[in-house]
């Protein structure tokens, strides 16, 4: 891929993502607007808005750096179901939705930064992404509680028959907020991963793609040391000097696994 072609690919996900943030602020906004009498959700919205002026205006200057515009269209965000929106649980769904759309941007982004090799991207997306997350969850919490009041505000009162909640200590909401948490955060814990480090299709030419590696095989080991993911696998090429033969054990689905040597022939320049 020319160098051309690589920024403009980049830059128009860079565009794409100046747009969703614009969708973040003007959600933001709308929540802000429905947010009377939720002192909680009013400081979350608070802290989180120059955290997405914040990140426009990096993206902004990564496109002025390299060459690039911003959009000048509307942003196609996530839209309410019941169009337009009047509860405020439902702008905090949506504001969360946003915030995981931004995020999974971001998480595109930062591949695209690895894979082509733009140094000023590999350092802002993971940032970005970390952050989005952050504030989808944090949005998302909320929910039970403004779920609660809006249904007493409309005269529906805790009907729960378990011994805190008829005797008046309503414990529905720390449970529903603890139960979303739970939810969120053990999602990511039952992935299980394979038990080396999966291979992507070699390089033309590449060391491994002369040996007869494809993509999908694992790299089960390295010099004898187990390795399971990205970082176990750096640190054991890493051992060697440039130049240095490094031993892999690869397994290609049920087939018996077998060594292929290589050399660390690259690295990072050293600050």
């Amino acid at each position: 891929m020319t160098t051309d072609l690589r920024f403009q690919s980049i830059r128009r996900t860079v565009a794409e993502l100046v747009a969703l943030e614009a969708e973040v602020a003007e959600r933001l906004d709308q929540a802000q607007q429905l947010s009377s009498g939720h002192p909680d959700a009013i400081a979350t919205i608070r802290r989180l808005q120059p955290m997405v002026q914040t990140h426009r205006d990096q993206l902004s200057v990564y496109l002025k750096d390299t060459g690039g515009a911003e959009p000048s269209g509307e942003s196609a965000g996530p839209q309410s179901a019941s169009g337009e929106v009047t509860a405020f649980s439902e702008a905090l769904r949506d504001l969360s939705l946003a915030f995981q759309r931004c995020a999974l941007g971001y998480a595109m982004l930062y591949e695209m930064a690895l894979r082509l090799y733009e140094p000023p991207l590999r350092e802002i997306a993971p940032k970005h992404l970390k952050a989005h997350a952050d504030a989808a969850l944090s949005t998302a919490r909320l929910l039970p509680g403004v779920v609660a009041r809006q249904l007493a505000q409309d005269g529906h009162l805790c009907a729960c028959i378990c011994p805190m909640c008829s005797i008046g200590a309503c414990g529905c909401v720390d449970l529903g907020t603890r139960t979303l948490i739970t939810a969120w955060s053990g999602a990511a814990s039952t992935e299980s991963g394979p038990p080396g480090f999966v291979l992507q299709d070699p390089g033309p030419e590449s060391q491994l793609a002369r040996a007869g590696v494809q993509g999908g095989e694992l790299l089960l080991s390295v010099d004898g040391q187990h390795v399971g993911d990205f970082w176990e696998t750096q640190v054991a090429i890493r051992k060697h000097a440039l130049g240095d033969e490094v031993r892999f054990l690869m397994q290609r689905g049920s087939e018996t696994p077998r060594e292929v040597k290589v050399r660390h022939i690259s690295d990072y320049l050293k600050a």
